[in-house]
């Protein structure tokens, strides 16, 4: 149950980051309707948690669940995004 939980508030933290305007992963971001999608999965994550173990430790590990998400996916992407860009050798001008 508690790994259920996990995935899917980690899936609506993904799908709140690839709905955002400012996100990194895709060419445009997800519609309006993966952000609706996102919210209804956190908020459904975090009344299974505290559902699960309490409101104290349940919603205490769910926000860490959900900030491991909101920091580890942008963190990713953006390291991705940074060092793996073709055509950025020597010839290129870029770093070595």
């Amino acid at each position: 149950m508690l790994l259920l939980l996990s995935v899917v508030l980690l899936a609506g933290t993904f799908l709140l980051y690839l709905s955002d305007r400012q996100q990194r992963a895709l060419a445009r971001p997800l519609p309006q309707a993966a952000r609706l999608a996102g919210l209804v999965m956190v908020i459904g994550a975090f009344a299974g948690w505290a559902w699960r173990l309490g409101p104290g430790v349940g919603l205490f590990t769910a926000l860490w669940v959900f900030a491991l998400g909101a920091m580890g996916l942008p963190m990713l992407v953006g390291h991705w995004v940074d060092s793996y860009r073709g055509g950025r050798g020597k010839a290129a001008g870029g770093r070595p």
